[in-house]
């Protein structure tokens, strides 16, 4: 039997691929390019002795290298605990002046995480992500920097979301990040997994999978290890029970536990090495495994009750024996499962005397920061099964990690308290709070962190116990039961909540709770598209908040205000105030309410066909909701961005923005959006799967822009698959909610998709077909009525409109060249290249039938082709191609060149053109609103941006250009 004489390799063995590959981050960082490199596999299998072993090297190089570890406590996680170890490394490198410098003014957010700032739960907190990178991005700049973040698979929720930000916003600069989890621990539904499957998709991340050793490096490592070299049958024993893995390698070799004496599990295998240890040095190794993987001699001191030298003896043994490793200043268990065997080795009577003793130990001293150490004193108090102790420890742990804004470890944190509540007598004293409020807590956290149905339980809770409070504190809180609701797209139970919020406060003095409350219902009216309901109550909301003096009350209504007034066509007063909201909620609000002014700005940009100023306000949004840690906000404003890109034609972008968003928590909002780019690529497998993800998503909502648009979706891809009864009942279906409402931008869409529907009917069935197309241009026509009578038309809802009536016409085969030119003109008004593409691929199948000119069928169709082709709409290139070959005509030709643009030099959008066109005519603004189906407030806004493109100082000098380029 082989005799170890050492229990690792001096050399790394093996790896050499993957070592390249870390290589080759390093000096990607050296050059001046940040890398990422995820580093997988099972425990043992080597990951940390790879990753020290470029460590080495980096430092080698005059890299400035950080190191943080994730420590695990049970079921409840250190919040940024990796974070702080690499923090400190650095501080500790840096000096603590120079480490303050770099922080710069991201220095009391760092600080606090650190714990030697004072935190607070102000709202600057959700800067912290941004202010890591920054200070990351500075180093980088003065040396080389490497970050490495080991056993992620612990990492507590605010780390994982660190992470997720990291990956995607890593500034190109001299940084490496080095990241590390075991993949045996990630089982299908482990908090880390979305965050890894969302870095490996970005094709710039390197992804390390550590498998065995094979067989000849395992040969070579037993004989760097072994007094005498292996014997062949040993190598293939070892080689074939353990797959390759070092650490079962070493263990098994280190206890002697070869040819049939392998114990039943490596734990027993672990312990048969501890056993030839002294029994100080036994006892103390059990006694440090209840503290974690560090091993604090002083700590370690006092729950034992031993003398230091006694300690400090035990521990060079077990250094000796590379039971521990030293780790700088201090020492650690070499592996985590040596840890894990000593720990389960205990009795229970042992473990929970030790954990008491080690909460003891951390409510005495301060060498911790407060958040950890609340963490940790939670933990072991509850471990040691003192209820009263544990509740009170974790709600304060819970208040510690709200104030850094880690807020799924507070959530944790306040459901353990509240779950510990009824052992412990005096709750409300020991806790410094009532349960209402701690109920309140979990259920801000668990809202703010999840997306489960939780909160609303929690909050109902909290409602219940305050059924004696005053009013206003109950409006509140029924408040938060209608947002958890909404969240959770229960929509007959957040208006409820919402409405009784209002409701109970009715003949009350005007005050703060009744502008919220008044808000927030105008806010569930306006989602749910009563936009005129919504301005009543929204106006009252603002009256009281204005005058009882509350400003991010105010910025909250005028934000749905905003949003009501353009859905009503009331553009510019509409976004005027959207953007007064904004800086409201900048000066006096939360980071949640500025993230919601850019969702609402994007989508009223959108609607109102200013495609590229929805882009770049979505695109400054996520930038916004990633810095400030909000990433559900950041896919609502996602969403409106990327309809913006697809509805532009901008496919490409929309690809990027798409694959830049996180997959953990996408929702329909997004994928709603989403969807129209593989419906008319053809990516029908892609838009099957989101559809019904969509539907079920949306079985309990009501509302247009969910269940509705949903249906809709739905109904695209029937009609695609000519399942045209299934689409035909779909949009029916989302009319009807649609009809309900004050929603003109859906259900003109919806209209005229069910109208095609009945075009395509009739070709099989025209009597059935003709009596539907006749039944929804009656309600064509009331719609028409009802736009006209409550606001103006928005531009796209005007191309449906047009589009519509052309389709009815084809329902009756009396649609012509003409008619549909009508309708390329509307949606090139619009800016929207799929629905101009397809509108003259209709226009060329009307010329067809009617015996029109060929010539201007064929120019029509080209060009249709061309924009098709151009975006990768395959489905439209098909039925434009077959057109063709039906009807005989050339796509072939070649056109002659486009003369230049003789205005593209002044950058004007075609909706300006259009303003220039009219301008170079003599129409007033008013006219100019009219022709465009626009306000007069709107088309003035538009002169004045076309007379500082073009750079002249009035109208008549505008329309002067305008005929010189003969426009």
């Amino acid at each position: 039997m082989p005799v170890a004489r050492r229990v690792t390799s001096d050399r790394l063995v093996g790896r050499i691929g993957e070592l390249a590959a870390l290589r080759s981050a390093i000096t990607a960082a050296g050059e001046g390019s940040s890398a990422l490199v995820v580093v997988a596999g099972d425990a043992g299998i080597g990951k940390s002795r790879l990753i020290a072993e470029v460590v080495t090297e980096a430092r080698a190089a005059n890299f400035v290298v950080a190191v943080g570890g994730c420590v695990q406590l049970g079921e409840v996680s250190v919040a940024y605990a990796p974070l702080v170890q690499a923090l400190r490394d650095l501080r500790a490198h840096l000096g603590d002046q120079e480490f303050i410098d770099l922080a710069g003014q991201g220095w009391n957010e760092i600080g606090a995480l650190l714990g030697t700032r004072s935190g607070s739960a102000s709202d600057s907190s959700g800067f912290l992500f941004e202010n890591l990178l920054g200070l990351l991005t500075r180093l980088g700049q003065r040396d080389p920097v490497l970050l490495v973040l080991e056993d992620l698979h612990w990492a507590d929720a605010s780390t994982r979301d660190w992470i997720a930000f990291l990956g995607r916003n890593l500034p190109d600069a001299a940084v490496a990040v080095v990241l590390s989890y075991r993949s045996d621990e990630l089982h299908r539904r482990h908090p880390l997994r979305p965050v890894i499957a969302d870095l490996e998709r970005d094709p710039l991340v390197e992804r390390i999978l550590l498998g065995g050793l094979a067989r000849g490096d395992l040969a070579r490592m037993l004989a760097d290890i072994c007094d005498e070299p292996p014997t062949a049958e040993v190598v293939d024993e070892l080689y074939t029970r353990t797959e390759g893995n070092p650490f079962y390698v070493e263990e098994m070799i280190a206890a002697g536990a070869i040819h049939g004496g392998l114990p039943d599990s490596l734990a027993n295998v672990i312990l048969a090495r501890v056993e030839r240890l002294s029994s100080d040095a036994q006892g103390l190794l059990h006694n440090a495994a209840v503290l974690g993987m560090d091993v604090d001699d002083v700590q370690l001191g006092l729950i034992t009750q031993r003398p230091a030298g006694t300690v400090s003896a035990a521990l060079r043994e077990a250094v000796f024996h590379q039971i521990l490793v030293l780790d700088g200043d201090s020492c650690r268990f070499r592996h985590a499962l040596i840890r894990e065997a000593l720990y389960d080795d205990l009795l229970p009577g042992e473990r929970e005397d030790l954990h008491r003793v080690a909460a003891l130990a951390l409510e005495a001293g301060t060498r911790r920061d407060e958040r950890s150490r609340w963490a940790q004193i939670a933990y072991h108090w509850y471990a040691a099964t003192d209820a009263p102790r544990a509740f009170g420890a974790s709600v304060r742990a819970g208040l510690e990690a709200e104030k850094v804004s880690a807020l799924a470890d507070a959530a944790e944190h306040f459901e353990r308290a509240l779950r510990l509540r009824g052992q412990v007598p005096d709750a409300d004293a020991a806790a410094g709070m009532s349960r209402a409020e701690l109920l309140l807590h979990a259920a801000d956290a668990v809202q703010a962190s999840s997306s489960t149905n939780r909160a609303i339980a929690l909050a109902q809770a909290a409602l219940d116990e305050l059924r004696d409070a005053p009013p206003e504190q109950r409006s509140l809180v029924l408040e938060r039961i209608g947002r958890s609701n909404w969240t959770q797209r229960h929509g007959p139970e957040a208006v409820a909540a919402y409405e009784e919020s209002v409701a109970i406060l009715e003949g009350r003095p005007p005050s703060r709770e009744q502008a919220f409350a008044l808000s927030a219902l105008g806010q569930s009216m306006m989602v749910r598209q009563q936009y005129r309901d919504a301005e009543a109550v929204l106006t009252r909301a603002i009256t009281i908040a204005r005058t009882v003096g509350a400003p991010d009350v105010e910025g909250h209504a005028l934000c749905s205000m905003g949003t009501a007034l353009v859905a009503l066509g009331g553009v510019q007063d509409g976004l005027a105030a959207v953007r007064q909201a904004h800086r409201l909620s900048t000066e006096f609000g939360t980071a949640d309410e500025v993230c919601r002014a850019y969702v609402n700005e994007a989508s009223s940009l959108l609607i109102s066909g200013e495609y590229a100023e929805a882009v770049r306000v979505g695109a400054e949004g996520i930038r916004y909701a990633a810095k400030v840690g909000r990433p559900r906000h950041s896919e609502s404003i996602a969403g409106n961005a990327l309809a913006a890109l697809i509805c532009a034609g901008r496919w490409a972008e929309a690809d990027r923005m798409r694959a830049a968003m996180p997959n953990s928590t996408a929702g329909p909002y997004l994928e709603l959006r989403w969807l129209p780019l593989p419906l008319q690529r053809g990516d029908y497998d892609e838009a099957r799967r989101l559809i019904q993800q969509c539907l079920d998503e949306t079985k309990a909502s009501g509302d247009v822009q969910f269940r509705a648009q949903a249906l809709m979706r739905a109904g695209e891809l029937a009609a695609a698959g000519q399942r045209l009864d299934d689409a035909r009942q779909l949009f029916d279906d989302a009319l009807q909610i649609a009809e309900r409402t004050d929603d003109q931008f859906y259900r003109a869409r919806a209209l005229s998709f069910a109208m095609t529907v009945e075009a395509e009917r009739s070709v099989f069935t025209p009597g059935s077909a003709q009596a539907a197309a006749d039944r929804l241009a009656d309600r064509l026509r009331a719609f028409t009525a009802d736009v006209v009578a409550r606001g103006t038309w928005l531009p796209e809802p005007h191309a449906w409109l047009a589009t519509a009536e052309a389709e009815h016409d084809r329902v009756f085969g009396r649609d012509t060249g003409g008619a549909w030119a009508t309708v390329v003109t509307a949606w090139e008004q619009v800016g929207q290249p799929f629905q101009i593409a397809e509108a003259r691929y209709r226009q060329a199948d009307a010329l067809l039938r009617e015996h029109g000119d060929r010539t201007v069928a064929a120019t029509t169709a080209r060009e249709s082709l061309r924009i098709a082709e151009a975006l990768g709409a395959v489905p439209l290139a098909e039925k434009i191609r077959q057109l063709a070959r039906r009807g005989r005509l050339d796509l072939t030709t070649c056109q002659p060149t486009e003369p230049a643009n003789p205005l593209a030099h002044f950058h004007l959008t075609p909706r300006e053109v259009d303003v220039l066109r009219l301008l170079a005519e003599g129409q007033t603004n008013r006219q100019i609103g009219e022709a465009l189906f626009i306000s007069e407030k709107t088309a003035s806004v538009h002169v004045t941006n076309v007379l500082r493109k073009l750079g002249v100082p009035s109208r008549l000098e505008a329309a002067a250009i305008a005929q010189r380029v003969e426009l």
